[in-house]
Protein backbone atom coordinates (compact mmCIF):
# COMPACT_ATOMS: atom_id res chain seq x y z
CA UNK A 1 0.00 0.00 0.00
CA UNK A 2 3.16 2.45 1.14
CA UNK A 3 4.24 2.33 -2.66
CA UNK A 4 0.66 3.13 -4.57
CA UNK A 5 0.60 5.55 -1.83
CA UNK A 6 3.44 7.09 -0.15
CA UNK A 7 1.76 9.53 1.61
CA UNK A 8 0.26 7.37 3.93
CA UNK A 9 3.51 6.28 5.39
CA UNK A 10 2.69 7.76 8.82
CA UNK A 11 -0.81 6.56 9.29
CA UNK A 12 -2.66 3.56 9.73
CA UNK A 13 -5.44 2.41 7.04
CA UNK A 14 -8.26 0.99 9.00
CA UNK A 15 -10.70 0.45 6.18
CA UNK A 16 -11.36 1.33 2.64
CA UNK A 17 -15.08 1.15 1.38
CA UNK A 18 -16.07 2.61 -2.01
CA UNK A 19 -19.59 5.18 -2.31
CA UNK A 20 -20.46 5.33 -5.69
CA UNK A 21 -17.20 6.94 -7.82
CA UNK A 22 -15.23 7.77 -4.76
CA UNK A 23 -12.85 5.65 -2.49
CA UNK A 24 -13.08 6.31 1.00
CA UNK A 25 -10.03 5.52 3.86
CA UNK A 26 -10.63 5.85 6.97
CA UNK A 27 -6.78 6.25 8.80
CA UNK A 28 -5.41 7.09 11.76
CA UNK A 29 -1.96 8.36 12.73
CA UNK A 30 0.45 6.07 13.52
CA UNK A 31 2.66 8.37 15.85
CA UNK A 32 3.24 7.99 19.61
CA UNK A 33 3.56 11.52 20.41
CA UNK A 34 3.62 15.11 18.26
CA UNK A 35 5.32 18.29 18.29
CA UNK A 36 3.88 21.51 19.15
CA UNK A 37 4.10 24.27 16.10
CA UNK A 38 4.38 26.99 18.48
CA UNK A 39 7.32 25.57 20.81
CA UNK A 40 8.21 22.50 19.21
CA UNK A 41 8.33 20.59 22.45
CA UNK A 42 7.52 17.22 21.98
CA UNK A 43 4.04 16.26 24.08
CA UNK A 44 2.28 12.22 24.34
CA UNK A 45 -0.26 13.93 26.12
CA UNK A 46 -3.85 13.53 24.29
CA UNK A 47 -6.17 16.51 25.03
CA UNK A 48 -8.87 15.05 22.83
CA UNK A 49 -9.25 13.89 19.26
CA UNK A 50 -11.74 14.48 15.96
CA UNK A 51 -12.37 13.83 12.66
CA UNK A 52 -11.16 15.13 9.95
CA UNK A 53 -11.44 14.29 6.27
CA UNK A 54 -8.92 15.33 3.52
CA UNK A 55 -9.31 15.00 -0.18
CA UNK A 56 -6.37 12.90 -1.54
CA UNK A 57 -4.27 11.96 -4.80
CA UNK A 58 -7.02 10.36 -7.23
CA UNK A 59 -6.15 7.14 -7.78
CA UNK A 60 -7.71 4.92 -10.82
CA UNK A 61 -9.68 7.11 -12.07
CA UNK A 62 -11.50 7.67 -8.89
CA UNK A 63 -12.01 10.44 -6.53
CA UNK A 64 -9.89 9.45 -2.71
CA UNK A 65 -11.09 10.83 0.66
CA UNK A 66 -9.34 10.32 3.31
CA UNK A 67 -11.84 10.26 6.98
CA UNK A 68 -8.23 10.85 9.20
CA UNK A 69 -8.40 10.71 12.96
CA UNK A 70 -6.99 13.51 14.31
CA UNK A 71 -5.63 13.93 18.03
CA UNK A 72 -4.95 16.88 20.32
CA UNK A 73 -2.42 17.12 22.16
CA UNK A 74 -1.61 19.20 25.72
CA UNK A 75 1.47 21.06 24.90
CA UNK A 76 4.10 20.81 28.63
CA UNK A 77 5.92 24.10 28.45
CA UNK A 78 4.08 25.97 30.65
CA UNK A 79 5.91 29.14 28.73
CA UNK A 80 4.01 28.29 25.37
CA UNK A 81 1.06 30.52 24.74
CA UNK A 82 -0.31 27.36 23.25
CA UNK A 83 -1.93 24.80 25.60
CA UNK A 84 -3.14 22.54 22.85
CA UNK A 85 -2.49 21.71 19.50
CA UNK A 86 -3.69 19.21 17.06
CA UNK A 87 -1.18 16.59 15.57
CA UNK A 88 0.19 16.92 11.52
CA UNK A 89 1.33 14.22 9.54
CA UNK A 90 4.41 14.57 7.75
CA UNK A 91 3.61 14.98 3.76
CA UNK A 92 -0.05 14.61 4.36
CA UNK A 93 -1.62 17.52 5.83
CA UNK A 94 -1.46 21.19 6.92
CA UNK A 95 -2.91 23.49 9.76
CA UNK A 96 -7.04 24.25 8.16
CA UNK A 97 -6.32 22.33 4.55
CA UNK A 98 -8.82 20.36 3.35
CA UNK A 99 -6.48 18.49 1.03
CA UNK A 100 -3.61 16.77 1.47
CA UNK A 101 -0.45 18.01 0.68
CA UNK A 102 -0.17 15.77 -2.38
CA UNK A 103 -3.09 17.03 -4.10
CA UNK A 104 -2.48 20.51 -3.26
CA UNK A 105 0.43 20.10 -5.04
CA UNK A 106 -0.78 18.58 -7.68
CA UNK A 107 -3.39 21.57 -8.16
CA UNK A 108 -0.87 24.00 -7.94
CA UNK A 109 1.08 22.72 -10.63
CA UNK A 110 -2.43 22.63 -12.94
CA UNK A 111 -3.07 25.97 -12.20
CA UNK A 112 0.82 27.61 -13.07
CA UNK A 113 0.36 25.41 -16.33
CA UNK A 114 -3.19 25.89 -17.30
CA UNK A 115 -4.55 29.05 -15.19
CA UNK A 116 -8.28 29.05 -14.24
CA UNK A 117 -10.62 27.88 -16.81
CA UNK A 118 -8.61 25.29 -18.66
CA UNK A 119 -7.30 23.96 -15.11
CA UNK A 120 -10.32 23.54 -14.26
CA UNK A 121 -11.42 21.38 -17.09
CA UNK A 122 -8.52 19.36 -16.71
CA UNK A 123 -9.02 18.38 -12.77
CA UNK A 124 -12.50 17.51 -13.94
CA UNK A 125 -11.11 14.74 -16.21
CA UNK A 126 -7.94 14.14 -13.14
CA UNK A 127 -11.33 13.14 -10.42
CA UNK A 128 -9.84 16.11 -8.36
CA UNK A 129 -12.16 18.76 -9.68
CA UNK A 130 -11.70 22.48 -8.62
CA UNK A 131 -13.29 25.82 -9.52
CA UNK A 132 -11.37 28.45 -11.55
CA UNK A 133 -11.35 30.85 -8.54
CA UNK A 134 -9.78 28.11 -6.51
CA UNK A 135 -6.79 27.21 -8.83
CA UNK A 136 -6.41 31.24 -9.13
CA UNK A 137 -6.15 31.89 -5.27
CA UNK A 138 -3.32 28.72 -5.22
CA UNK A 139 -1.19 30.70 -7.69
CA UNK A 140 -1.55 33.68 -5.57
CA UNK A 141 -0.15 31.98 -2.25
CA UNK A 142 2.63 30.70 -3.99
CA UNK A 143 5.46 32.80 -2.39
CA UNK A 144 7.16 35.20 -4.90
CA UNK A 145 10.53 33.36 -6.66
CA UNK A 146 13.72 35.36 -5.51
CA UNK A 147 14.05 37.89 -8.64
CA UNK A 148 17.76 37.21 -9.82
CA UNK A 149 18.93 40.19 -12.39
CA UNK A 150 19.87 38.48 -15.98
CA UNK A 151 23.62 39.30 -17.53
CA UNK A 152 21.26 40.26 -20.93
CA UNK A 153 17.99 42.29 -19.82
CA UNK A 154 15.26 43.13 -22.10
CA UNK A 155 12.81 45.97 -21.13
CA UNK A 156 9.81 46.99 -22.30
CA UNK A 157 6.04 48.91 -22.05
CA UNK A 158 2.74 47.02 -22.08
CA UNK A 159 -0.41 48.62 -21.58
CA UNK A 160 -2.64 47.09 -18.50
CA UNK A 161 -5.62 49.34 -19.60
CA UNK A 162 -4.40 50.90 -23.27
CA UNK A 163 -3.99 54.68 -23.47
CA UNK A 164 -4.45 55.20 -19.66
CA UNK A 165 -2.24 52.78 -17.47
CA UNK A 166 1.12 51.39 -18.60
CA UNK A 167 3.94 48.97 -16.75
CA UNK A 168 7.07 47.54 -17.97
CA UNK A 169 7.82 44.02 -17.95
CA UNK A 170 11.49 42.60 -17.72
CA UNK A 171 12.97 39.76 -19.56
CA UNK A 172 16.09 37.17 -19.04
CA UNK A 173 16.74 37.69 -23.19
CA UNK A 174 18.93 34.34 -22.55
CA UNK A 175 16.46 32.38 -21.37
CA UNK A 176 13.05 34.35 -22.86
CA UNK A 177 11.52 34.51 -19.48
CA UNK A 178 10.07 37.35 -18.26
CA UNK A 179 11.91 38.57 -14.71
CA UNK A 180 9.51 40.94 -13.02
CA UNK A 181 7.00 43.60 -13.64
CA UNK A 182 7.39 47.02 -12.91
CA UNK A 183 4.11 49.14 -12.04
CA UNK A 184 4.77 52.00 -14.22
CA UNK A 185 7.29 53.02 -16.97
CA UNK A 186 9.18 55.60 -15.44
CA UNK A 187 13.12 56.52 -15.24
CA UNK A 188 12.73 56.12 -11.55
CA UNK A 189 11.20 52.60 -11.25
CA UNK A 190 13.22 51.43 -14.03
CA UNK A 191 16.36 52.89 -12.18
CA UNK A 192 15.53 51.50 -8.74
CA UNK A 193 15.19 48.77 -10.18
CA UNK A 194 18.24 47.94 -12.00
CA UNK A 195 19.92 49.09 -8.15
CA UNK A 196 18.40 46.92 -6.18
CA UNK A 197 19.24 43.97 -8.77
CA UNK A 198 23.20 44.22 -9.57
CA UNK A 199 25.05 42.02 -12.30
CA UNK A 200 23.44 43.42 -15.79
CA UNK A 201 25.97 43.41 -18.13
CA UNK A 202 23.32 44.74 -21.21
CA UNK A 203 20.14 46.27 -21.62
CA UNK A 204 17.78 45.58 -25.00
CA UNK A 205 15.37 48.34 -24.40
CA UNK A 206 12.65 49.99 -27.44
CA UNK A 207 13.93 53.65 -27.43
CA UNK A 208 11.22 55.14 -24.92
CA UNK A 209 13.29 57.59 -23.59
CA UNK A 210 12.36 57.05 -19.97
CA UNK A 211 14.42 53.58 -19.95
CA UNK A 212 17.04 55.14 -21.49
CA UNK A 213 17.46 57.49 -18.58
CA UNK A 214 16.86 55.00 -15.89
CA UNK A 215 19.78 52.76 -17.17
CA UNK A 216 21.78 55.78 -17.86
CA UNK A 217 21.21 56.71 -14.00
CA UNK A 218 21.61 53.42 -12.45
CA UNK A 219 24.43 51.72 -14.79
CA UNK A 220 26.03 54.76 -16.25
CA UNK A 221 28.41 52.77 -19.18
CA UNK A 222 26.64 49.81 -19.29
CA UNK A 223 25.86 48.49 -23.40
CA UNK A 224 22.12 49.76 -24.07
CA UNK A 225 20.89 47.90 -27.34
CA UNK A 226 17.93 49.56 -29.23
CA UNK A 227 15.01 47.57 -30.94
CA UNK A 228 14.71 49.64 -34.52
CA UNK A 229 11.62 51.09 -35.28
CA UNK A 230 10.12 50.78 -38.80
CA UNK A 231 9.45 54.27 -40.29
CA UNK A 232 5.81 56.05 -41.08
CA UNK A 233 4.37 54.11 -44.10
CA UNK A 234 3.74 55.55 -47.20
CA UNK A 235 1.23 55.71 -49.63
CA UNK A 236 2.23 53.59 -52.76
CA UNK A 237 0.67 54.35 -56.35
CA UNK A 238 -1.63 51.26 -56.12
CA UNK A 239 -3.38 52.65 -53.05
CA UNK A 240 -1.18 50.27 -50.52
CA UNK A 241 0.84 51.23 -47.71
CA UNK A 242 4.21 50.27 -47.93
CA UNK A 243 4.83 49.43 -44.15
CA UNK A 244 9.04 49.73 -44.68
CA UNK A 245 11.47 47.07 -43.12
CA UNK A 246 9.77 44.78 -40.22
CA UNK A 247 10.56 45.72 -36.58
CA UNK A 248 12.97 44.31 -34.80
CA UNK A 249 11.80 42.46 -31.34
CA UNK A 250 13.76 42.45 -28.44
CA UNK A 251 15.17 39.27 -28.98
CA UNK A 252 16.82 40.65 -31.67
CA UNK A 253 18.95 43.23 -30.00
CA UNK A 254 21.97 41.08 -28.61
CA UNK A 255 23.92 41.43 -32.66
CA UNK A 256 23.64 45.46 -32.75
CA UNK A 257 24.98 47.98 -30.22
CA UNK A 258 23.05 51.48 -29.78
CA UNK A 259 24.38 54.23 -27.44
CA UNK A 260 22.06 55.34 -24.79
Amino acid sequence: MNVLFPQLTGVVIEAVFRIGQRVRMEVTSGAATAVCPCCETVSSRVHSRYQRRLADWPAGGQTVELDLRVRRFFCDNAHCRKKTFAEQVDGLTVRHSRRSVPLQRLLERVALALGGEAGARLTRQLQAETSPATLLRMVRRLPVPDVKAPKVLGVDEFAFRRGRTYGTILIDMETRRPVDVLPDRTADSFAAWLEQHPGVEKICRDREGSFTEGAGRALPGTPQVAEQVAPAAQPRPSGRADRGPPRRSLSSCESARVGA
